[in-house]
Order: C-alpha cells, then structure tokens, then sequence
C-alpha cells in the first residue's frame, strides 16, 4: 500500500513475551516504497542474556551493560510510531511485546510473514533471510534489528506490489471468504482490488487445468520374453559411442558397463540381484539404459523406485530424457507419487464454497490459489506447505474415496492432475515412483500402481526403513482430539451432513436422521473426555522416573501385568465402550448413505467421503487401542513417543521383522527384482541387508568406484582425542579440531553429527570464533531445511556446515566449496529406540551383528559427501578415537575405499590438511 509505513524488528531474550525482555530495536521509515529513515538502539534487560541469544544474535550482555532500558525509550517510541501503518516479519511475535508498553497505538498493521506465505506460494522458506535472498533484498547481518527492519520494508513493498498485480476476481474471492474472520490484511487487499480494477487488469480462470490427450495403455506382452544382446550396451557405453556422442562430459567406465551389463542379465533371466555401486560409478544411467531397452523390446514395463524426491526429479529431468534420446522417442517414461501428492479440482471447487472456519485455512486456500495462477501441474512438490497449511490440503488432495477413474474422467472430464499422471503411468515402459508408493500398492493389492513384473530399487538400504514405515501405525494424540473435536463443534461434518440432508427428506425421516447424527455427537462429547483421560495416563505411563517429558518407550508383556500400568487399563475400560459404540453408528450410517444419494444433495459427495474416513479412522483407532492395551500382535513392536506439539502423545506400532513382507510383496510376486546403491555391503559382505530383507538368495555383485581415493583422499585419524563417554575433554577437543581446520582451510567444511543436542554445543563454542576470521556457520540446530543450508554454504565465500544424520547422505557437493568432511562420532543408532532395540534382540551378538553393520552403512554414506566427482580432492577426519582403539574400529575402516591414511595429533590435522590440498594431483 502506497504511503508511509514503518517497518520494525526486535531482538529479545526469549520466546516469552511474559517473561522475556527486549534487547534491541530497530526501526525503517518507508514512503512509497523508499527509506527515508530509521532508529535504531539495544536496550538493556533486567535478566542476563544467555548464550543462545548470543550465538544467534551475535549481543552479549557487555554490549548492552551501558544502555537505556526500554521505559526511557517509550517517549520517544511513541512519537516514532505516530499513526503510521506498522509491519513486521512474524508481527504477533513482535507486537506481544511491544503491547505490554501501549506500543503501538490503534496504528494499521501488517505480517509480512502471513503476507508471504499467501503470496509467494513456491518459496523454500519464510524466513526472512530466504525471502530476502529469493527477492533479491539485501540483508547483511540478519538477527539485528536494524537490518532486519530494513529488509522487512523492502519485503511488504515486493509483496504489495504482487499484491496488485493478482485478478481481480481472485481478489474478490479471498475477500469475501474473509468477511466473517478478523483479519488485519483486509484493508490491504481492498486497496490492492482497487488498484487491479484502475489498472484494468484481466479477470482469469483460477482453475488453470486442461484436460490432455490419453496416451495409449501399454499392454503388457505375456509372450517369452527376448533377451536383450549384452553387445549393445557395449556400443552405447564405449568410448566414442552413442552415449559419448549425446553427453559431451562422458567419461567411458568399466565399472558402469559393467553395472548396465548385469541389469541386463538379471532382467534377461528373470534374477533377483543385489548390485553395489561404487561413487562415480553412474549408476542412474547404468540401470535406466538397459532397462529402457529391454521394456520396449518386450512391450514391457520396469519400475524404479527410489527413496529421495531429488534422485526421482533428477531420473525424470536429467537422465530419461538422455535415454529416450538414445533409444528412441518411442520409450515413454512417467513418475508417479500417492495420490496426497496431487490436488483434486473437484475437491477444491468444494473447499472454495463453503465458509472458511478459521484464518489459517483462509490463508491455506488464498495460497492454493494464487499457486494455481502460477503453475497448472497440482503437484505438492510445486508449492510450499507449512502448519495450517496440511489441514486443508487433506481435504482438497487426491486422497479421497470420492476421487476414482470414473469420477476423473466423467465428472471432472479429465481435468484432475492424478487422473493425468495415472494415465501416463498406464502409457510408461519406465515408471519412476518411490518406496513408500511402491509398498503402498502391494498393501492394496497392486492397485495403487499399473502393473508391473520388472522392479529396479535405487537408494536400496532405505527399503527396511520405507517398509518398516509403511506397515506402522500411529495414534496421535492431536490428530483424535481434532477429528473428534469435528464431530462436535458448531457447523461440524454431522451438523453440516444433517442440515443439507433434511430439507430433501420426509419429516419423520429428517427427525430420526437428526435424532441420531445428535447422539453420534454427543457419544464424541463423552469420548473426547476419556480420550484425555487415557491419554493422561499413558504420558504418566511413559515419563515415570523420567526428568524431561523427551521420552521413547517401548511397550513391553512385562509393563501390562505391572501395577503401574492399572491407571491405563482403567482408563480404556471407560473409554473402549464408547468408542465401539460410535464406531458401530458410523458404520450403520455409511451403509445408509446410498439411500441419500438420489436426494442431490449439494456436496454429497463430499461429505459421504468424510464420514466414510471418519469411520474408517476410528475403527483403527478403536483395534489399535485394543491392541495396545489388551491384546498385542506377534512380530509388532509398540511403542509411546512424544507428539509434535508441546505435551503430545504418540503411540506408534512396528513390523519387528519386515523380511516376511519383502519376500511376499515383492521376492515372490515379480520375475525379477534389483537392489542397487553406493553403500549395501558392511564387512565386505551383503549378509547385512540380505538378512534385513530376507535377500539371502539374490545374487550378488559388488563394483568398485571408478575414483582414485588413495589420490584424492586423505583419511585423517587424530590418535589423542578423548572417548566420546569422557564427554567434557571430548567436547573441547572437537571445538579445537572444527575451529583449527576450517579456519586453515578457509571453511569448505562439513561436519556430521549425529545428534541435535551436541551439535548445539559445539555450534555455540566455535561460532563465535570463526566469525571473527569473517567464517558464516550454517548449523541445522537453529531450524531451516536441508536445501536452504545446503544453497547458503555452497553461496558463502567460506563457511562451515554443520548437520546431523539427513545430511550424511543425498548431499552432493562437487568441487573446491567442500574440502574436507568431519565425521564427529560413530554413527551408533541409539540403543533405546524401541523397533532397534526389539530388533537387537533377535540376534546372539547383537552389537557385533546388528549394531556395527548397521553404523558401518551410515559411516560409509558420510565418507562418500566428500569425493563427488573424479577432480575432487579433500580429506575426511574422525573425531572419535573408538574407530583406532576398539576392536571393531577396524571393521569400519575397512569398509572403506582405499585412500591415504594418516594418524597423528589433533593439533597437526590443519597442517596435513593443507599440505594434503596444495599437493598437485
């Protein structure tokens, strides 16, 4: 909006605004979009302000030893903020504590954070920094009040004009979805409608989808199949062939041909075949090549399963389109996702027509709006989904009973982009899709995905993990409370269901059906009380004799005979009965459904679903309490972790053995099937994995990487550093070593963890160090996602990066911006995770045989960030001494590629590590 704007930012002590005290504020005057001036000053709290604050803000208590207090500002303040129209990024957070101090004063406010958030659908982030980074603001020194002020004005004035440039009827629309909500931006997108209607701006569709031509099904051929001559692979691959010819950068490799070469085989005979790759090796193309040649040979189709979305979108953008392109236009590819990940047109057009019931799903459909002006695909990946933001896209996604082949094609004429990505799907010979979709189709009896006989699963130590996962069930304590609290609350699906039914009913019908849509609410009444009460008891269960509320507990026989586990059985006693009888009347009501259906009863449709679901869930709901409580399940194991939010619950069941599974769903249904990845073997052996996934008959093949490790890595073991269990004289040399070697090789580090909670440590003792050598931290303990740390490190002049156990794997990093990797401890999981735990004790050495194997493949991931392609170099050190001193240290260092190894003191790694990069290779 036009005109003077003051755009302000405040650093505090904590979160509290009842507790915690201002620090520093910082304030940007704007008109018409330019500064014209700005305050700024710290201010001196009551309390000390703590590390924390420091490390994020770089204010310790000296500097603010001399400043006023906030009272001697307020004057001042108050005559600043004048009547002038006040923005913030997070402005509740901001404004709470400025109100204790009648600050500001009836003056117009404004979020650029809620503005953004509905406006800038596809940004990675929301924090300030992100968006001043994707905008194109500058921020030099963001968590100071000043600056961040400054940025945040600049901010509000990229938005507002967006703002205006939006249709008018969509506008309009988020307008009046808004009228009986309090909502501070109203006044903002009436001035922006009124500036698109001056400036004439076109009326559009907000619904970009068009329906698209239905490519032909592939039929898959039972005839025998032929087998695909090895001697072509041999021509593609070769140097100076097809491949080298398309790809100007090929490198011929032994090791890739090979890889294509026994993909062929196993394919060609119908073979079961575990296959190591080695970084480097090119395994994309070494599997997809002779995959794509075989599938249209035969008329047939082969899957490719994968566990990250970025390998999947790198498959379908980078390397199918290099195949098609070797064997011919006629290879037809497609990925496919669960249908969560596609909004349903339909269900949207019913989510824009009933009344918002809260500013959060306003603003959720507002951004599903203004995405659909920007992208017509209705993929998930293509917008950015935050808290409130997942309550209404359950509602318009593609997951829903209503959404079928007949109702896509016939009622939403084609339109909906899951029908659209299904029938690509039925068209391809290669089918990208991932491991949770992939065992989500063998639970629904192969219905989820066209049918199939030929399977390749990249990133294939994950699939225990994606198995383990898919076949688990949770409660979760906030999800009951909110499904019950819709079947009570004013307006809620019965109530909703009843008033659209009963003006289309005879009297006596209409009554009974209200009479008894009535006692459902009123059983949920009751339930949502016993629901608290079991759930208190449960937590009271899980923390005892705990001192924080962080627990994991596994759910043993022995924990329900005991005493202290009555309070639990009593508490489902009161419960069971009420929850089997609302289940029981749900039932009776879907049955009944049919009957209303002839009524044409608006959005019929979609509230049947709803009921259907809600029967659904509370009928899991109900066996799994049981089961919990009363009546557990062989090869399951149970167990109570905290919720996502503050004092939550979360019950959680597990396959203990997930092998049962892999040979039924997968082993035995297909003719053949590929497990392939960088890192599958530990001690030299696939015993490891074969006996996780009952593999123990497929043939196996183990190919090096084509890269010279004992050229381009050097494998630093300092010989003095502490034992990790002597965790102070341990913590102080890991600071030492992190500061020493990113500070002599000018950050390009990386250092893994592989917890949050010793990365905070350290991350507090070395940032202020190697800040003043002018070295940015990027450390995941402050929040941000993967993606966003990774762009700023590889952005930064020099840097170190600091994660835990998402970045030690999937993170490539090629060249000079990563030199060395510092791998802090030994990948352990922890002993007393429940599912590890259950599963330590099928085994007679459970840590020689399940515990090193399994840190060994986590270690081996970390080892391979470094060395990304064949003119990296750098070195890799490990901090923990336990990998030289203890007697299966050596099975880790053997798992290994054959680098130089160097042991000596911590204090002599700078040293090597620089001589190490200034040796010409």
């Amino acid at each position: 909006m036009q005109g003077e704007l003051l755009a302000f930012d405040l650093e505090t002590t904590g979160l509290d605004p009842d507790r915690d005290e201002i620090i520093e504020i910082g304030i940007a005057r704007f008109r018409d979009g330019s500064l014209v001036d700005e305050y700024s000053s710290l201010v001196k709290p009551q309390a000390r302000i703590s590390s924390d604050i420091s490390h994020l803000t770089g204010i310790h208590n000296e500097d603010v030893a001399d400043k006023p207090r906030i009272e001697q500002l307020l004057p001042e303040l108050r005559a600043y903020f004048g009547t002038a129209r006040v923005v913030a990024h997070n402005a509740a957070f901001d404004l709470a504590f400025l109100r204790k101090y009648g600050l500001p004063q009836g003056n117009p406010q404004a979020c650029t954070y809620e503005l953004a958030s509905m406006l800038l659908p596809q940004a990675a982030s929301y924090s300030l920094t992100s968006l001043a980074r994707h905008l194109d603001i500058e921020l030099a020194n963001a968590h100071r009040a000043l600056d961040d002020a400054r940025a945040t004005g600049r901010l509000y004035w990229k938005l507002w004009q967006k703002l205006c440039h939006l249709p008018p009827n969509l506008l309009t629309e988020i307008l009046q979805a808004s009228e009986h909500l309090a909502w501070s931006a109203r006044d903002l997108l009436q001035a922006a409608l009124q500036s698109s209607l001056r400036a004439q701006r076109p009326w559009r569709r907000l619904l970009p989808f068009e329906p698209l031509a239905k490519p032909p099904p592939l039929e898959l051929h039972e005839a025998k199949r032929e087998p695909l001559p090895l001697s072509r692979l041999d021509a593609l691959f070769a140097e100076g062939g097809a491949l080298a010819q398309q790809h100007p950068r090929y490198e011929a490799r032994p090791q890739q041909l090979a890889m294509a070469s026994e993909l062929a085989t196993a394919l060609n005979k119908g073979e079961q075949l575990i296959i190591e790759a080695g970084t480097g090796t090119g395994k994309s193309l070494a599997y997809l090549l002779p995959a794509a040649l075989w599938a249209l040979q035969n008329g047939q189709r082969v899957t490719v399963s994968t566990h990250t979305i970025p390998l999947q979108e790198q498959l379908l953008k980078q390397e199918l389109p290099l195949v098609q392109a070797l064997v011919g236009k006629g290879l037809r590819a497609a990925l496919m996702k669960g249908r969560g990940n596609y909004l349903c047109p339909r269900r949207l057009e019913l989510a824009r027509r009933r009344r918002t019931a809260s500013l959060d799903e306003l603003l959720a459909l507002a951004k599903i709006l203004v995405w659909l002006q920007e992208s017509d695909s209705g993929d998930r990946k293509e917008i950015t989904l935050r808290g409130g933001d997942w309550a209404l896209w359950t509602r318009i996604s593609a997951q829903d009973e209503g959404c079928n082949a007949t109702t896509c094609s016939t009622m939403m004429a084609g339109i909906c982009p899951f029908h659209q990505a299904r029938q690509q799907a039925e068209a391809a010979h290669i089918l990208v899709t991932n491991h949770a979709l992939l065992l989500a189709d063998a639970q629904v009896d192969f219905r989820a995905l066209p049918n199939y006989h030929n399977l390749v699963v990249d990133e294939a130590h994950h699939l225990e993990d994606a198995i383990t996962q898919g076949m688990s069930r949770r409660i979760e304590q906030r999800q009951v409370l909110a499904n019950l609290r819709g079947l009570i609350d004013k307006g809620d699906l019965l109530d909703d269901f009843s008033r659209r039914a009963q003006h289309k009913l005879k009297q006596e019908d209409g009554l009974r059906l209200q009479a008894f849509l009535s006692d459902i609410a009123g059983a949920a009444r009751t339930m949502r009380r016993y629901f608290r009460s079991t759930f208190d008891a449960w937590r009271q269960f899980a923390s005892a004799g705990k001192s924080d509320n962080r627990y994991a507990v596994r759910l043993l026989p022995a924990h329900r005979d005991s005493s202290r586990f009555a309070p639990v059985q009593s508490a489902w006693d009161q419960l069971a009965p009420y929850l089997l009888a609302t289940v029981e009347a749900l039932e009776k009501l879907c049955s009944a459904l049919p009957r209303y259906a002839k009524f044409d009863i608006p959005a019929f449709d979609e509230s049947s679903a709803e009921i259907h679901s809600l029967w659904r869930y509370l009928a899991e709901l109900q066996e799994l309490l049981q089961q919990f409580t009363v009546e557990p399940q062989p090869n399951t194991v149970y167990s109570l972790t905290p919720g996502t939010q503050r004092d939550s619950l979360q019950l959680q069941a597990f396959p203990l053995d997930i092998g049962p599974q892999m040979d039924e769903m997968l082993s035995q249904r297909l003719e053949s099937v590929v497990l392939t990845g960088a890192t599958l073997r530990t001690q030299e052996t696939f015993e490891h994995l074969q006996r996780r996934l009952h593999a123990e008959s497929y043939r196996t093949v183990a190919l090096g990487s084509p890269y010279d490790y004992r050229r381009a890595t050097l494998l630093y073991l300092p010989s003095d550093m502490p034992e990790p269990n002597k965790r102070k004289a341990y913590t102080k040399m890991v600071e030492r070593g992190i500061i020493a070697l990113t500070t002599a090789l000018d950050g390009c580090v990386m250092a893994l963890f592989t917890s949050y909670a010793q990365l905070r440590e350290i991350s507090k003792a070395v940032t202020p160090r190697l800040k003043l050598g002018g070295i940015a931290v990027y450390d995941q303990s402050f929040g941000g996602s993967r993606d966003l740390l990774l762009e700023n490190f590889r952005r930064a002049d020099k840097a170190l990066l600091m994660g835990t156990r998402s970045f030690w794997e999937g993170v490539d990093i090629p060249g000079a911006a990563l030199s060395a990797v510092v791998i802090v401890k030994l990948p352990f999981a922890v002993p007393s995770d429940p599912v590890f735990a259950a599963r330590a004790e099928t085994y007679d050495n459970s840590f020689q045989d399940y515990a090193v194997p399994d840190a060994i493949l986590r270690f081996r991931q970390g080892f391979g960030r470094l060395i990304r392609s064949g003119s990296d170099r750098g070195i890799v050190t490990v901090f923990d001494s336990r990998v030289i001193h203890k007697s299966y240290g050596a099975s880790f260092l053997e798992s290994l590629p054959e680098c130089t190894v160097k042991f000596g003191a911590l204090d002599k790694l700078p040293e090597h590590a620089r001589h190490w990069l200034e040796q010409k290779t």
